[in-house]
């Protein structure tokens, strides 16, 4: 009986200590994470060298021109794989801009005209538009078939119907050749740049003015002047939506910010290496600058007003194409194009803090501790008119003056199951297979499983419930054993004559 006892103390030990609930990672405060862009793939024309390149975002094209002084071409990319799409297109001329008109329509500046690019059904067809005087700058406005045509020998922005061809208005003569041309689709407005000097009062002065164009009359409707620099106001892009125009100032360094509605300038944005072409994302409110003297593009946050990332190009940068889309930029440097994407911010990791998380078990009985099985006193000898139905006892209570017991010790039961045997049978059994006791439960109704019972009871607060049948159950048939055989030795001991 000690040792299943001391069995059942080392379980509930045991038991106790693996209740403690697990303890898991708890996420911590997320870090601060921006967003970045990844370069997909360099593509490069067949033949010769890329001069301009114009994306598709509803097709899923690019587009690049590319010559090698003698042979021109025209080659289509699917921008999802970067595979060339068809065979090239042999051009008349070196196509040294390009503008995407309506749906399915291309244009081309081949220097003293524009030709018409059917992306369906694959055909180009030359002399669309003719110019008088060389093709230098290309904007289109799908929206109302407009397509605005920067005319460097000629000093000019004429506006053209793309239905027909015609000229809309007169065109806009400017003192000095157009540098930079964008587009407002929203309030079809076309923007253009120049910078020149001339002398006054014996000196050399520079003018750089941005130009507004009306689409539905060509005509000049306001100007705005940035700066007195030489090399200065060259590359001009549009946020549609914001009605704010962002000019490149090359030798200066820095992008001005013009209200488009007011046409005034409002501020400025330190971009150094020489900017020049310009593209501006509004769906991340992104403005991208190719800096010529830095090899690189510049990301700009025009709301923080920083750089916030550079995008190395390996070769001076010459132009920009956007699919705003995808958000994915188009960068025309040393001959080829180079596709890379804006990648959202990384989502946070997990700090771990070691908190647990899992439920904390609670004592079933809040004023008893843990458990320390005791030595008690013989327990008083049951009578021979106890019943199997009297209620047991779980922790027996030592009385002042303890019953007298047989001689024998036949009715020295241990009903605490802790005391020590005042009487050990002296002589083993002699019967290797004993009948059934007529008595199943020992000579004490409230033997060993009565006081395994009470121990199991007491650290049960602890114990999972079916560990503590499981063990219990064990134990105490051992008990039971035990005591059987007990009375049985007694009882035989003392009929002996």
């Amino acid at each position: 009986m000690r040792t299943a006892l001391l069995t059942v103390a080392a379980v509930l030990a045991l038991t106790g200590t693996a209740a403690t609930g697990p303890t898991t990672a708890v996420p911590g405060p997320a870090p601060a994470t921006t967003a970045f862009h990844e370069t997909l793939r360099t593509l490069t024309p067949p033949l010769g060298a890329a001069l301009d390149a114009e994306v598709d975002p509803a097709a899923d094209r690019l587009y690049v021109s590319s010559s090698d002084g003698t042979a021109h071409r025209l080659t289509a990319y699917d921008t999802t794989t970067g595979a060339p799409v068809g065979d090239p297109v042999e051009l008349p001329a070196p196509a040294t801009v390009l503008a995407l008109g309506p749906p399915g329509t291309l244009y081309l500046g081949l220097s003293t005209r524009i030709a018409v690019y059917d992306t369906a059904s694959r055909t180009l067809t030359d002399h669309r538009v003719p110019v008088e005087g060389s093709v230098s700058l290309l904007a289109a406005d799908p929206g109302q078939g407009r397509l605005y045509v920067g005319n460097q020998a000629a000093k000019s922005v004429t506006v053209h119907d793309t239905a027909t061809g015609a000229v809309v208005g007169a065109p806009v003569v400017f003192p000095f050749h157009p540098a930079g041309l964008a587009v407002d689709t929203t309030s079809h407005t076309g923007y253009a740049t120049y910078v020149g000097g001339a002398v006054e009062n014996g000196s050399v002065v520079y003018r750089n003015v941005l130009n507004a164009v009306d689409g539905a009359t060509g005509r000049l409707t306001g100007t705005v002047s940035l700066g007195a620099t030489a090399l200065g106001s060259m590359g001009v892009t549009v946020d549609p939506a914001g009605r704010t125009g962002y000019v490149a100032n090359l030798a200066a360094g820095t992008v001005s910010v013009v209200d488009l509605t007011a046409l005034k300038v409002t501020g400025g944005l330190t971009v150094d290496g020489n900017p020049k072409a310009l593209a501006y994302d509004p769906g991340t409110g992104t403005l991208y600058a190719a800096r010529t003297g830095a090899s690189s593009v510049a990301v700009v946050d025009p709301a923080a007003g920083t750089v916030t990332e550079t995008i190395p190009t390996g070769e001076r940068p010459a132009a920009l194409a956007l699919d705003p889309t995808d958000h994915t930029l188009y960068t025309v440097a040393g001959g080829a194009v180079t596709q890379t994407v804006r990648r959202a911010p990384k989502p946070p990791e997990p700090t771990p803090t070691g908190e647990p998380t899992g439920p904390t078990p609670t004592a079933t009985n809040p004023t008893t501790t843990n458990p320390t099985p005791t030595s008690t006193p013989p327990s008083p000898e049951p009578t021979a008119t106890t019943t199997a139905t009297e209620p047991p006892t779980q922790e027996p209570t030592p009385t002042a003056t303890p019953t007298e017991t047989s001689p024998t010790g036949a009715t020295g039961g241990d009903t605490g199951g802790t005391a020590p045997d005042p009487d050990p049978d002296p002589a083993p059994d002699s019967d290797p297979d004993p009948a059934p006791d007529s008595d199943p439960g020992g000579s004490s109704p409230t033997g060993g499983l009565a006081a395994t019972g009470g121990l199991a009871a007491t650290g049960s607060r602890t114990l999972p419930l079916a560990l503590t049948a499981a063990s219990l159950a064990a134990l105490g048939g051992a008990a039971l054993l035990l005591t059987r055989r007990r009375g049985r030795s007694a009882r035989e001991h003392t009929d002996a004559p």
